[in-house]
């Protein structure tokens, strides 16, 4: 299994993107102007752009904080609700899993200023997506990742089964140059390109995943019933986790519970299988956080640990 350390990618690292900042309704927030309920404006928080929305009209006064703040804070903040991202940089807060939205292609371009072995992307509605690392201009590696599929496994299922959507893959084994740059090229034929998350990290083998994972879906949906037993269904989505027996070497036992020390409330990639065309591989394959990990070093030679991950 392998995971990664993510890079955090934010302002001019994004060398290069087929969406704009500002882009409709992200103009940016002044003092001392009149926002009406709904008006929406950006605001930069920390090194990332954010938009938000007027939930009371109001004048804008720094002076008395009457401004825009960031998720949690505006939980307690009477004139602004915290949107995420502005959509030229919503793929890269990945603490959200706010899309943005593209006319395809949609292409970007990411300067990490460090190695990047493996890239993740969530919660995506594209049809392919591309990757190129690039030293300077020549391209050193490149490789497509098809993001429709059928399920496919007797005649009735090849001639009936429907295209769907695959929201998450991974590049993975790519090679580590901090001067390398890389590309992403998100194809649709018809409708808008949505990414969720793009998440680059050095990957790190935190032990073999065991044939006893786990993957359960929790659906939050909910629905009430009236007094005369009449169902009102409101769906939500399903949100998947994962739990899985690693084997570890002992002598990989203390870097491995730094690793997850680190990421200790990241969103980052867990990659039971990393084989994009393994059919475990959407199973076992989580952009999330981690909730719980314990191992056992009852073996002299090797440790058994258990982590249950969570999508985001």
């Amino acid at each position: 299994m392998i995971t990664g350390r993510p890079i955090n990618i934010r302002g001019a690292m994004v060398t290069a993107s087929t969406v704009p900042y500002p882009d409709t309704g992200e103009t940016a927030w002044a003092d001392a102007t009149v926002y009406a309920v709904g008006d929406t404006r950006s605001y930069l928080i920390g090194d990332l752009y954010h938009k938000f929305e007027c939930k009371l009209a109001h004048t804008s006064d720094t002076a008395t904080g009457k401004i825009p703040e960031a998720y949690p804070d505006d939980e307690n903040n009477a004139y602004w609700i915290d949107l995420g991202a502005v959509n030229k940089y919503a793929p890269f807060q990945s603490d959200r899993n706010t899309q943005n939205s593209a006319d395809s292609p949609y292409i970007v371009s990411v300067d990490p200023a460090a190695r990047v072995g493996a890239i993740a992307i969530g919660n995506i509605i594209a049809d392919s997506v591309t990757l190129d690392v690039l030293n300077g201009a020549t391209i050193v590696h490149t490789e497509t990742k098809n993001l429709l599929a059928r399920d496919v496994y007797d005649w009735y299922t090849w001639t009936y089964a429907p295209f769907r959507q695959i929201a998450k893959t991974l590049f993975s084994g790519l090679p580590l140059n901090a001067n390398y740059t890389f590309r992403l090229t998100f194809v649709k034929a018809v409708g808008k390109v949505r990414v969720g998350q793009i998440i680059a990290a050095v990957a790190f083998d935190i032990g073999k995943a065991q044939f006893k994972g786990k993957v359960t879906r929790e659906n939050f949906s909910t629905f009430t019933r009236t007094f005369d037993g009449e169902a009102k269904i409101k769906k939500r989505r399903n949100v998947p986790a994962n739990q899985l027996q690693l084997i570890q070497a002992k002598a990989q036992v203390n870097g491995i519970k730094n690793i997850i020390d680190d990421l200790n409330g990241e969103v980052t990639f867990w990659a039971g299988v990393v084989l994009t065309t393994d059919g475990y591989f959407e199973s076992l394959f989580t952009i999330g956080l981690y909730k719980q990990y314990s191992y056992s070093v009852e073996n002299a030679i090797e440790s058994i640990a258990d982590i249950e991950i969570q999508e985001l």
